[in-house]
């Protein structure tokens, strides 16, 4: 199990990337980014070879590594975290052994308070409106890098990682009616590359909750500007929901709508809590945090634990209580418009066995980082994927040169 997770931590530092620049011995770095002031791990933080599709982020210790095929030693690295300022390094200036990168915290509140035409409803209005200028309606092509982890009991249960791109049918306002639709034609995959290790063991212990595999363009679907209606987003969801609102200026210096809401008391569904981020300029929105409202925890697991009934372990009669964690979202803007940026998704469940008093703690990280967007009429018109979710990392080789139970 050991040499499992030895080569599982390092190939979870390892961006799949091309670089062609002029021809020298392939490089790899690798370093931790911090907080500056409390010096804890930042992570999700990007790493990137400036004016180059190579990339990578941090994992949740903050640590990265890069391995460059050729460059140049004038190029830069560049290290970014939302709510902190950049960091250039040059690749020359890079200390063999790893290096430590700490980031001054560069997101804070006005000064003064300004008085606002507008209520947080009115600016969520105007980012929902602007979704189709500011996002784009044309078709696209996405790149991306997608890592997913299985945990059982604090233990790694199995270990993902893929290049995938996904074709979106665009940005643009739809009622919720048409939700479904929507969701069937947009997000079409295609894996470019692929691998995975599981411990079989273990997964199959679990019945039909360790077999469930993670579809190619489940973490693309929880892009909640594409897929906006009936969420915090959507004007009639905002009866079930209190907003609230403060300025903020962004490390550029340029003025944010920094909004928290949770579902309201006494509301008799399992909703939301979170944070939006949200352009002043444009209203586009930049950031979201999304996870289960605790003011939801007691309806769902005393008035419908009992219709979720699993066999684990060739046990039957666990019930799963409601899962708790949170999904992060980012939208960068290039050339000018802004386009989905990453995607991190955490949760833990625990399953209960109510004759015996057992529990069982069940978790995935899924992580997924866009290096790679296109709008080109002929790369779309060309590009072959599987609707839905068809592709499945079931369909994945393992390694060979990994060790793997079962």
């Amino acid at each position: 199990m050991k040499k499992i997770l030895s080569a599982i931590q390092l190939l979870g530092f390892i961006f799949i990337g091309q670089y062609q620049l002029s021809a020298q011995e392939a490089k790899s770095i690798a370093g931790r980014v911090v907080d500056k002031t409390s010096e804890a791990p930042l992570p999700f933080a990007q790493v990137s070879v400036l004016n180059s599709s190579v990339g990578s982020i941090t994992n949740t210790d903050g640590y990265f590594e890069l391995s460059i095929s050729s460059f140049n030693p004038g190029d830069s690295i560049e290290i970014y975290s939302f709510g902190y300022e950049r960091v250039k390094i040059k690749l020359d200036d890079w200390i063999i052994g790893g290096k430590l990168i700490k980031l001054n915290p560069a997101v804070f509140k006005l000064r003064e308070v300004e008085v606002l035409g507008m209520t947080v409803e009115d600016i969520l209005r105007h980012a929902v409106a602007g979704i189709p200028d500011n996002y784009g309606k044309d078709p696209l092509l996405l790149t991306a890098f997608v890592r997913v982890r299985k945990m059982v009991a604090n233990k790694l249960a199995e270990y993902t990682e893929a290049v995938v791109r996904d074709q979106k049918d665009g940005y643009y306002l739809y009622p919720k009616k048409k939700l479904a639709g929507k969701h069937i034609k947009s997000n079409v995959p295609e894996m470019m590359k692929g691998r995975v290790v599981s411990d079989t063991n273990l997964v199959n212990s679990l019945g039909d909750i360790g077999k469930n595999a993670f579809c190619m363009s489940c973490l693309f679907s929880k892009d909640l500007i594409e897929f906006y209606p009936g969420t915090m987003l959507d004007e009639k969801e905002f009866r079930y929901y209190d907003y609230h609102m403060e300025d903020m200026l962004d490390p550029a210096g340029k003025k944010l709508y920094h909004i928290t809401f949770d579902q309201k008391d006494k509301i008799k569904e399992s909703l939301w809590k979170g944070e939006i981020y949200i352009n002043a300029s444009d209203f586009a929105i930049e950031k979201i945090i999304l996870k289960p409202s605790l003011k939801g925890f007691d309806r769902y697991n005393s008035k419908t634990k009992y219709q979720r009934m699993f066999t684990i372990r060739n046990i039957p009669g666990w019930i799963k209580e409601m899962p708790l964690g949170q999904t992060v979202l980012t939208y960068s803007n290039r050339q000018g418009r802004w386009y989905l940026n990453t995607i991190r998704n955490e949760y833990w469940m625990t399953y209960i066995h109510p004759p015996t008093g057992q529990h069982l703690k069940y978790g995935y990280l899924d992580e997924l980082v866009v290096t790679d967007i296109t709008r080109d009429p002929d790369s779309i018109r060309n590009f072959k994927g599987s609707p839905g979710c068809a592709l499945r990392f079931w369909n994945l080789q393992p390694d060979p040169r990994w060790s793997s139970s079962g």
